[in-house]
């Protein structure tokens, strides 16, 4: 027992020591083009410097200490690791309600983690996980997975699952005898949705989501991607304030312009898709600081029949409907002040996550504001402004570099060749490092 107490002593030691190296060994990178993720314009010959996981330099002109890694990515663009703030991770493609019914949790999990590979690789270094659509309690588990190193991947927030009404997020078409799975804490009323509230943050929830409408309890229109309401502003105020309280910010999962006024009236941090606000609704969040998550990409890949296992045809003119008046609600929110912010929805295509960005551009948002969305802003939202986001002094070496540059050709962002998170390179195709 002696020996075995020794030998785990001098194990433990050596790994504190390998530690305390890693954390003052000094890497350099040459950015050619660096995007800070806060500037309207693209600086050149730009080196960072990054001591552990933070970044300690950047400068465009300093002498380099002898022995540092140097890494040469003069001829790429450098930006800060993209921010997804609309993701379901342990979902994949393929039929959904097999993956609810047949799949196990933790068979979906070690799915995720593949999933976090592609999407790690992808340049998204941050993700927000709005409902593992149940999965028990796999995204925490892929979470802390990550955060202790077991498995690479973007960082995760989660809300584990969203908390709706009955009958409001569930299966459909199935015979109502049959128990199916939760994909929801089900609260109806003001305490009982502050029980579910409560029980969430003890879970280790990052965030609290909340179905404002649901089209799987009843669709109002057949030419619209619709659905009825599911809460009273009492219990939508409950929700907040139980949040709120706890430190958490809350996602409100909408479709139309009453749904997100009752929302904004809440005190939701942010409203996500949004299909049919009005411009006068967005002028109102930006008044209050609630922020605009518009998922375009996921209606799309719907509508074309590259998610869900294919489409019909009566649903193929809904959705081509409802992009069109996506589309819409997206200009009239770039004629205002609102805060918008990049999240893809894309769960079954992990990887495709900034194809968002090309089409948030296609529709009218300027390319630069487009990349300060998917880093410094949606940084913002999900409450680790300070941490990441941005290449700047003290923050987190979240950093990735792609070929071409995005502000000229925006879909460029795809063109992933390097990506640092918290100071560890997990993909470089760039060039070899000395």
């Amino acid at each position: 027992m002696k020996k075995i107490f020794i030998s785990f002593s001098i194990s433990f030691l050596f790994c504190l020591i390998i530690n305390a190296q890693s954390e003052k060994e000094i890497t350099y990178i040459k950015a050619g083009k660096l995007f800070d993720g806060k500037s309207d314009q693209l600086l050149s010959n730009v080196i960072i410097g990054i001591r552990g996981q933070k970044i300690f330099s950047v400068n465009q002109n300093q002498e380099l200490e002898p022995n540092a890694k140097v890494i040469d990515l003069s001829n790429s663009t450098v930006l800060p690791g993209l921010i997804d703030s609309h993701t379901h991770i342990v979902l994949h493609s393929g039929n959904y309600d097999n993956q609810i019914i047949k799949e196990t949790p933790e068979y979906r999990a070690l799915y995720g983690a593949a999933n976090a590979k592609l999407t790690l690789e992808a340049g998204i270094t941050t993700i927000r996980d709005v409902g593992n659509e149940g999965a028990g309690f796999a995204d925490i588990a892929l979470r802390d997975a990550i955060n202790n190193g077991i498995v690479p991947g973007p960082r995760i927030l989660t809300c584990i699952q969203p908390v709706s009404s009955t009958g409001s997020y569930n299966l459909v078409g199935f015979s109502p005898y049959i128990t199916l799975p939760n994909l929801s804490y089900v609260a109806d009323g003001p305490e009982k949705i502050r029980e579910k509230v409560r029980l969430l943050v003890k879970e280790g929830a990052d965030l609290i989501k909340v179905y404002m409408e649901s089209y799987e309890k009843k669709q109002l229109r057949k030419d619209l991607l619709t659905g009825a309401m599911n809460y009273t502003l009492e219990e939508l105020k409950a929700l907040v304030d139980e949040s709120h309280r706890a430190g958490l910010k809350v996602a409100a999962h909408t479709y139309s312009d009453e749904a997100a006024k009752m929302a904004i009236e809440a005190g939701v941090n942010s409203i996500e898709h949004g299909l049919y606000i009005s411009e006068e609704t967005f002028n109102l969040m930006a008044k209050k600081n609630i922020y605009y998550v518009p998922t375009l990409l996921v209606y799309e890949m719907w509508r074309d029949g590259k998610i869900f296992g294919g489409i019909s045809d009566e649903d193929k003119i809904k959705l081509a409907n409802t992009c069109e008046e996506h589309i819409k609600t997206f200009k009239r929110a770039l004629k205002t002040s609102v805060k918008i912010c990049f999240g893809t929805d894309t769960f079954e295509l992990p990887g495709t996550n900034a194809q968002e960005i090309e089409l948030m551009v296609k529709y009218g948002m300027n390319p630069v504001h487009a990349l300060i969305s998917a880093t410094s802003l949606s940084a913002e939202l999900l409450g680790i402004a300070e941490q990441t986001g941005n290449i700047e002094v003290n923050k987190i070496a979240d950093i990735i570099a792609v070929e071409g540059n995005p502000i000229d050709n925006p879909s460029d962002i795809t063109n992933v060749r390097f990506v640092m998170k918290d100071g560890r390179i997990f993909l470089n195709k760039a060039q070899s490092a000395r």
